[in-house]
This record gives structure tokens, sequence and C-alpha cells, in this order.
């Protein structure tokens, strides 16, 4: 009797213990990042513990307050004057202080589906919000050098936040922020239509190309600069490259280069797993396009059957 009192007292436990993983020994705290007489801006970071890694995750949001009044989602959305975040739930993910009453504010709604990059600032009780990019992909800000952010608009173009004084300074095209020197910008780019990598020197205040050095893809491998810091993409560049900013700018590839190189054959193999890639991506278009246009076939049917001109069916 006393085993099974025992048994019954251990598996008791343990499911006791099951689910306090399950719901987490979290916590909640809150810290106040920026605060004036007309603007309040505090960070609230959620902290639960993930069972299957049995790690703590850190999740932090931005709670807003003008003139002293928490900033609600209409209010925000009155300000973005975008009609149709004014039903939506959103939530604040990102806040740099750029001044000692203005925040660089990233912003999304609960699903999603929209979000937004925003310069936010209040005087005499009163907020002003100038939109950068407005996006349904991303609006956070990327790393960058100090004093800077970078964010990519809904075009996957680079725009370059400056933080003090502030100023945006759009980019074109799709690049990867490798340093930042006075008004010029050393940018990493893979040019796939052309089979090559680029790395560019740009007039950041112009948007003016300085000097660029190409990298054919059949004989270099792509560097994992995606997610790498600042200083690590600094390091990578001056550790390859030889940058000139006099005039003319120039950049060329160092000598004693660490850059990794590819074989033949494994170029060959990449150029396979596009073609492949390209040919899955074309099917999956053409199966998803026949499924449509089967759909308007049978309501243009069923609308001709009910006497209903089926030119009015679009």
């Amino acid at each position: 009797m006393m085993v099974k009192n025992a048994s019954l007292l251990c598996s008791t436990v343990l499911a006791m213990s099951a689910a306090l993983l399950a719901a987490g020994c979290g916590g909640t705290t809150r810290k106040t990042v920026l605060s004036t007489d007309s603007l309040k801006v505090v960070a609230v970071t959620e902290s639960r513990l993930d069972i299957n890694v049995s790690e703590y995750q850190h999740y932090t949001t931005y709670t807003l307050y003008v003139d002293g009044t928490e900033l609600s989602d209409k209010a925000f959305a009155d300000l973005l004057q975008d009609a149709d975040a004014r039903d939506e739930q959103i939530v604040h993910t990102d806040a740099i202080v750029v001044a000692e009453d203005t925040v660089l504010l990233a912003s999304r709604t609960r699903d999603g589906s929209a979000c937004w990059t925003t310069h936010l600032s209040a005087h005499g009780g009163k907020a002003t919000l100038e939109k950068i990019i407005t996006s349904t992909v991303d609006c956070s800000p990327g790393p960058a050098p100090p004093g800077w952010s970078t964010l990519y608009d809904e075009a996957s173009n680079l725009v370059l936040v400056r933080t003090h004084p502030f100023a945006v300074h759009p980019i074109t095209g799709y690049w990867q922020v490798l340093w930042i020197e006075g008004d010029v910008v050393a940018l990493y780019a893979e040019e796939r239509a052309k089979e090559r990598l680029i790395v560019r020197l740009v007039r950041i205040s112009a948007d003016e190309p300085l000097a660029e050095q190409h990298l054919p893809m059949n004989t270099y491998a792509e560097p994992d600069l995606l997610h790498a810091s600042p200083d690590a993409r600094r390091q990578w560049l001056f550790s390859n490259f030889s940058v000139s900013l006099g005039v003319p700018a120039s950049i060329q590839l160092r000598p004693d280069n660490t850059l990794k190189t590819i074989t033949s054959a494994v170029w060959a193999q990449y150029q396979e797993m596009d073609r492949q890639n390209k040919d899955a991506d074309a099917r999956a278009s053409a199966e998803g396009q026949a499924r449509t246009d089967a759909l308007y076939r049978e309501v243009r049917a069923a609308e001709s059957a009910k006497g209903h001109p089926a030119s009015r069916i679009q």
C-alpha cells in the first residue's frame, strides 16, 4: 500500500512539474527608455520558459504615453493617417531614442499583415508622426554601424536612417551595409542575374555609386553576412578589400584576401539547384493559375445557367 501511495505521489509531482513547465515560470519587467513632459516610452519585457530548449525567451514590446496618457491603437492609427489601421491591434516592437523627445519606432498589426517604421516626437503634449516606410514584410531596424539603422521598403530597397542628427537616406537596391564613413557607405549584394557578387561604395546623401568591385559567383563563395554584426561586416570588408575615399574613390580586392572559393563542380551543383527551384516555382505558378481559371469557368457556367450574362464575371 505504501508503494502504491509513493507511486501516486510521484506521479502527482511529475504532473505538477510538467504543468509548471508548460505554463512557464516567467515574468514581466518594465523599463522606461524615454521620459519627458510630453512623451514617455516604456519597454515591457515578458520572459517565458521554452520547454523545447529549456531556456527563457524574452519578448519586448513598447508602450507609449503622450502627455501622461497611454497612446491607444486608434490614436496611433490617427497619427499614421491610415484608415485601415483604425480597427487593428498594434504592437510596437522597436523603439530607438534619437533625441530627448523623439524615437525611431517600428510597429505592426498583431497579425503581422502590415507594419510601419516611424519618427515619433511630442512637444507641448502633442504628438507628431512621420512615416518612413510602410510594408507587409518587416519594418524592424536592422544591424548598422553606430549612429545608424537600416530598413528595407516594400520594394526591398535599402533605407539608411541616421539617428544624430536624424535623417533618412533611400539607397536604390537590396544591399547589406558593411561600413559607413562620413557620407560614404560600403555595401554588399548578390546579383544572380549576372552571376556576380558586388561590393560598392555609395555617396549616401545623393545615392550616387562611387566605385565597386565584382566577384564572379562561379569562383567565390557567397559570404554569410546576413546575420553578422556590424563589427563582423566591417572586418570582412577590410580583411578582403582595399578601400580609398579619395577622388576618385576606389575599392580593390586585396592580394592577401581570405575569401572562400568554390570549384567548378560545386558551381555546377548550384546552377542545377537554381534550375530545379525555378522549374518548381514555374509549375506551382502554372498550377495556381490553372485552378483560378477553372474556378472562373465554373462560376461563369453557373451564372450562364441562371440566365446571367457571363461577361459580368471578371
